[in-house]
């Protein structure tokens, strides 16, 4: 049986997220893991190139270094959040273009025995058009992945 020491959390603040920390830690709590919460910033011109949001838009000017600190700060606030652990949670903020690759890249870097992530459960049209960072994930990842859906969340 896989012994579970190294838990990785992708967190981005989403209720899911949340639902999916929460999962993590009791998990951890029972088992003595270690959980390592991970963040991915992305470049705005990621999110606003190839038109996503009408005309090709030129992204704003950003300083991906004070985005980057603003993550780490916002998720050491999460970590620092989690009680009743033997340790504190581990935090990485990625930067990547491809968040499934990112979370796959640090669970094989950490060794990562398992992925505790939210999925917001979308179907449909709604999962052709957004995709889905869990499945890629699910499918690229080195070790298991159980998803999570915040429970006031309904599938689409």
């Amino acid at each position: 049986m896989t012994e579970f020491r190294n838990i990785l959390v992708p967190y981005d603040f989403s209720p899911h997220a949340r639902a999916a920390l929460s999962t993590a830690v009791a998990l951890a709590q029972r088992l003595g893991a270690q959980l390592h919460l991970i963040h991915v910033v992305q470049s705005p011109s990621f999110v606003y190139g190839y038109g996503a949001y009408g005309a090709a838009a030129a992204p704003p000017p950003v300083d991906m270094a004070t985005l980057r600190e603003g993550a780490m700060q916002s998720l050491q606030a999460v970590a620092d959040g989690v009680e009743d652990l033997p340790k504190q949670p581990a935090i990485h903020v990625v930067e990547g273009t491809s968040t499934a690759e990112m979370i796959r890249e640090e669970a094989e870097e950490l060794g990562a025995d398992l992925i505790v992530m939210g999925t917001h459960g979308r179907t449909g049209l709604a999962h052709v058009f957004l995709g889905s960072v869990a499945e890629r994930t699910l499918r690229r990842a080195p070790c298991p992945v159980l998803t999570v859906q915040a429970p006031e969340e309904k599938a689409a």
